[in-house]
């Protein structure tokens, strides 16, 4: 059974209850693998093949066929299908609820845009709370329109992801320069005035506990520049199935990862502050207490 919004219950497990088999230290902090872990290492292993294949094969067709791979579509879906075989195969699969109509929608109205040029027409910035690198795979499952991430720039060293996220000409940040900073905000406005949707975590980080965290600015501002509406998405228990100390999942995700789709929300004449309050409210609604924040970090927030 899904756990519901705002339940005090927790699916989180205490390093002991997880039953690792294998405890190490990665780049300082412990990580652990369980018998759950070796299964989910061992479906990437026999599926990550067949997913980098056709990578390279549709990069090589949208490289040298004009008008193939509009937006890098075909190659984005082939990252699609192997992150909900991966998940399916592995029992993680999320339930998706909400405004799942919108997202259909969505893709109809991206897929039939033929004119580039003052055009952003299904185009909305999704926004979701990050608190695991599950969050990834798991969205996968729920955005079908062509999209882009806004992703940290060391994610390209990662195999498969890295691939898929250069090669479908997603946003890389490095938020260590500002030129880079700057050149983000330029190509995602890009993409939403072609019509191509944009996600992003305004968290900039994932969460270390699962709680939802300060958003960092800027985020918003691309929106309201490029006139497009705000979609959030309340990602739940991922922080539970793939905490930070997991290498990989350390539990079924059956039962308690949810995705749930919000209204969107229209930046029309709205301040930042009124932007940052509807889309905080819109992902806590969904989301089990235990990943609230704490009353204090709220009222710091507040004030």
């Amino acid at each position: 059974m899904i756990q519901s919004a705002g339940s005090a219950s927790s699916h989180v497990l205490s390093i002991d209850d997880m039953n690792p088999i294998f405890k190490f230290n990665k780049n300082g902090k412990e990580k652990v693998l369980n018998a759950t872990g070796l299964y989910h290492l061992f479906i990437i292993v026999i599926t990550m093949p067949f997913w980098l294949v056709s990578m390279g094969v549709l990069q090589w067709l949208g490289d040298n066929i004009e008008g193939f791979d509009e937006n890098r579509a075909k190659f984005d879906y082939s990252g699609k299908v192997w992150c909900r075989t991966y998940l399916k195969w592995t029992d993680c699969y999320p339930e998706i609820a909400g405004d799942v109509a919108r997202l259909q929608t969505s893709t109809q109205t991206t897929q039939t845009t033929t004119t580039i040029e003052d055009n952003n027409d299904g185009a909305c910035l999704f926004v979701a709370n990050h608190a695991s690198f599950l969050d990834i795979a798991v969205l996968c499952c729920v955005l079908d329109p062509v999209f882009k991430f806004i992703a940290k720039d060391e994610l390209k060293k990662l195999p498969g992801v890295g691939k898929q996220l250069v090669g479908g000409e997603h946003v890389l940040i490095d938020r260590t320069t500002k030129r880079s900073q700057l050149r983000t905000f330029k190509q995602a406005i890009t993409y939403l005035q072609n019509g191509v949707p944009i996600m992003a975590f305004p968290e900039g980080a994932r969460s270390p506990d699962g709680r939802l965290m300060p958003f960092k600015g800027g985020i918003f501002s691309m929106a309201v520049k490029a006139k497009v509406p705000i979609v959030p998405l309340s990602l739940a228990n991922t922080h539970a199935v793939m905490p930070s100390a997991g290498f990989v999942p350390v539990q079924s995700g059956r039962g308690k990862l949810r995705v749930f789709v919000h209204d969107e929300i229209s930046v029309e004449g709205k301040s930042e502050e009124e932007i940052v309050r509807e889309v905080r409210e819109a992902l806590l609604s969904e989301l089990p207490l235990d990943q609230h924040p704490l009353e204090e970090e709220e009222e710091e927030l507040g004030s």
